[in-house]
């Protein structure tokens, strides 16, 4: 049933678009009208499908950026701590 709809609308489709075609050559404002009102629909639907992909996107970053301090502040702690270590050495020695 379904299949057979397909054919029968694929079968009357270059007629239909034939006639379309012949409108829209008769009167071109009204086609530009219809333009004028489907284009900022279509993208504003660009523009709020686009803003949930930036948002993941700089939440994905944003985490990238705190896990590389985060890396980076454990380096300095662990740096720090290996430096102080020889000091910790020499005052137990100095000390005895």
């Amino acid at each position: 049933m379904i299949i057979h709809s397909n054919v029968s609308a694929a079968n009357l489709l270059p007629a239909t678009l034939a006639s379309r075609g012949k409108s829209i050559s008769k009167n071109p404002t009204a086609s530009g009208a219809d333009q004028a009102q489907l284009t900022p629909a279509s993208e504003t639907n660009l523009t709020a499908a686009g803003a949930p992909l930036q948002d993941e996107d700089a939440a994905r970053e944003t985490t990238e950026i705190a896990r590389q301090m985060i890396i980076a502040q454990n380096g300095m702690a662990m740096m720090a701590q290996a430096n102080s270590m020889p000091l910790k050495a020499l005052r137990l020695l100095q000390q005895s």
